[in-house]
């Protein structure tokens, strides 16, 4: 049975970006969005909060689902002067929560622009404290600086890929990429022999079409 992840994307409309008239909640969504489509490629049940859903609901939501992980997706800020990658939160660093956000942080840290932070245990956070599910609470990039905000913007798809890869990682299911277009499909003739007569060409065309094959003769 394939593993159920709960994306819950950022509520936070009024966390507004140092570039781009934008804020957390709409670049958090589209982060979720991407990561949605990506673990979806890649066989996983996945659920994603509504846009601006309350938090309260999201747990909710999360545990009667049955969640297997809980993904909360946020973009962080301090004073406007740093631009600090990743930064990952679990209640416990410890057991499976701590597994999971190894695998999420590696495959988002090496993405982001800052230097990256060690992962935290925060026990006072309602989503990684009354969420039944595993639960990997990332920042991705400070969007208080212009630098961060305009990596976030440029790269949603990009952040949401990476969660996905790291869940990917941890539960040890083969990533798939996606698609970049339908490349040209390779064409392979079949050539069943050659005779020195005719008859014989002819006898085998006619077999090859009685199979359903096209066959034709081609004289050298």
């Amino acid at each position: 049975m394939a593993k159920k992840i709960y994306l819950s994307p950022s509520n936070q409309n009024g966390n507004k970006y140092a570039a781009g008239s934008t804020n957390e909640m709409e670049q958090c969504n589209k982060i979720a969005a991407a990561a949605e489509a990506a673990l979806k490629r890649c066989g996983f049940s996945v659920k994603r909060a509504a846009k601006g859903q309350n938090m309260g609901v999201s747990i909710n939501e999360s545990n009667a689902w049955g969640a297997d992980l809980h993904v909360p997706i946020h973009t962080n800020a301090c004073n406007g002067k740093i631009t600090g990658g990743t930064l990952i939160m679990v209640y416990s660093n410890s057991g499976e929560n701590a597994k999971a956000a190894k695998e999420i942080k590696a495959a988002l840290d090496p993405i982001t622009p800052g230097p990256d932070y060690a992962v935290q245990a925060n026990s006072g956070l309602a989503e990684l404290s009354q969420t039944k599910a595993i639960a990997v609470y990332c920042e991705c990039e400070f969007h208080d600086t212009k630098e961060g905000a305009s990596f976030i913007i440029a790269n949603t798809g990009k952040i949401g890929e990476a969660i996905a890869k790291g869940i990917c990682s941890y539960y040890g299911v083969k990533y798939i990429a996606a698609s970049t277009g339908t490349a040209a499909k390779a064409k392979y003739y079949v050539q069943i022999g050659a005779y020195a007569e005719k008859k014989n060409a002819e006898a085998q065309v006619k077999a090859a079409k009685a199979k359903g094959f096209a066959a034709f003769i081609k004289e050298l």
